[in-house]
């Protein structure tokens, strides 16, 4: 009877834990199946980089490093503005080494080419078969279990297992595989766990689709020869800004009011009359907007711009690079689209200073009448018409450099905050 008993105790336990054991299995051949595609990925660009001349040999290597250091790492920090910048400084580095801002050496409508053809990489990140489970997740959850992992980490005896893991890690699936009972399986990919993982392979995938996209981006020959990396000819000056002038600065009538005063600090009048801001004072403004709309969204939060879910977060970049990569939110074209933006940030007859007091006394009389982005022609026309064609060229330069650079922040910003908006309505959704 005891026998009996037992028997059917045990019997009624694996009914129990046989599907659970099934959906974990499911999940660790999404997450393993998701870890080799990245390795696969990652040992093709090494191979690449063995064929391939020096300096592409040299931006594939911070690519795969970036990528490997990020798998093997236990728990990877979340990347920010300046990480994800100083990542593709490296890159642009090895193919500009003389430049003084490589990642900058590249044209406008190269740029614009590019993150079109970035696209099918973009959804393929989109498409692993592991992301699924990571979509409902906040970045509050991340930051929580890797500080979790950290404090855990910390303790020597923890330290000494990390310095020997893969011996451990290597043994401990062996074992998996050699006795697979349900309960060790469900231990190893218990939720913390196995969700820790995914998103270590979500930031490799990012890693390389930004690595990737990169060496399209600075590796292109065409773009080299096709770039007005200089000023052009003062005969040439007025087509120039005459496609400025056609330009629309206007923000989105949808904006929040309450984003105008930090709009300003990058674009419009006030940024044309002051030193051209840099990509720091680009990235800290979107930052702080992306926080003022992120609080209203979650006002009792204490880090609203946390609470962000990650599939939004995925779902509104992809839209944003279908919007830039279309062109339609740049309406560049002719020479504005060959100039390169490293020739737009160092001029230094514009890039680090105010314009003159005699300009400014020009455009500011006829700033009623005309927009901002108008007023580089203005001033050039009135210049010329004194017969200094080379003098007009030079201020028109100057300030259509500066016009061009300030309608770029403008825009992107535009598009970054409308994308901020849709991601924290979308996070506060029930799921």
């Amino acid at each position: 009877m005891t026998f009996s008993l037992f028997t059917e105790w045990t019997f009624w336990l694996w009914v129990a834990l046989v599907p659970v054991a099934a959906l974990a299995l499911v999940r660790a051949l999404r997450i393993i199946g998701w870890a080799l595609s990245l390795s696969r990925e990652v040992r093709a660009l090494e191979a690449r980089a063995k064929i391939a001349p020096d300096h592409e040999a040299a931006a594939l290597g911070v690519v795969v490093s970036r990528c490997r250091t990020t798998l093997r790492s236990f728990s990877p920090d979340l990347p920010d503005f300046e990480d994800l910048h100083g990542y593709l400084t490296e890159v642009a580095a090895a193919f500009h080494p003389e430049a003084p801002r490589p990642e900058l050496r590249v044209s406008v409508g190269h740029l614009i080419r590019t993150l079109n053809r970035s696209l099918d990489r973009f959804d393929a990140v989109l498409e692993r078969p592991g992301l699924a489970r990571l979509r409902r997740v906040r970045i509050a959850t991340v930051k929580t279990s890797t500080r979790r992992l950290k404090r855990v980490t910390g303790f020597s005896p923890v330290r000494w297992y990390l310095r020997f893991r893969r011996w451990v890690s290597g043994m401990n699936v062996f074992r998996l595989l050699l006795l697979p009972d349900p309960v060790s399986w469900l231990i190893t990919l218990s939720g913390n766990l196995s969700l820790m993982v995914l998103g270590k392979c979500l930031l490799a995938d990012l890693y390389l689709f930004v690595g990737t996209t990169a060496l399209e981006l600075y590796g292109s020959r065409a773009d080299e020869e096709e770039a007005l990396g200089e000023e052009p000819a003062p005969e040439a000056m007025e087509e120039i800004l005459q496609e400025l002038e056609g330009l629309d600065d206007a923000p989105p009538a949808a904006m929040d009011p309450a984003l105008a005063p930090l709009r300003k600090r990058i674009t419009g009048v006030s940024a044309l009359f002051h030193p051209t801001p840099g990509l720091t004072v680009f990235g800290k403004t979107v930052t702080e907007s992306a926080e003022l709309l992120a609080q209203k969204h979650f006002p009792e939060a204490d880090s609203p711009l946390d609470e962000a879910r990650i599939g939004p977060i995925l779902e509104r970049t992809r839209h944003l690079l279908a919007q830039l990569g279309r062109g339609e939110s740049l309406p560049v074209a002719g020479r504005l689209f060959r100039v390169r933006l490293d020739t737009l940030a160092t001029v230094h007859r514009y890039a680090g200073e105010s314009l003159p007091k005699s300009l400014k006394e020009a455009v500011t009389q006829g700033k009623k009448a005309y927009g901002w982005l108008k007023w580089p022609l203005t001033a050039y026309r009135l210049t010329a018409r004194g017969g200094l064609l080379k003098v007009a060229a030079g201020l028109g330069w100057r300030t259509a450099g500066k016009g061009v650079t300030l309608f770029l922040y403008g825009r992107l910003y535009d598009y970054a905050m409308e994308e901020v908006d849709s991601v924290m309505r979308r996070s506060k959704e029930k799921v």
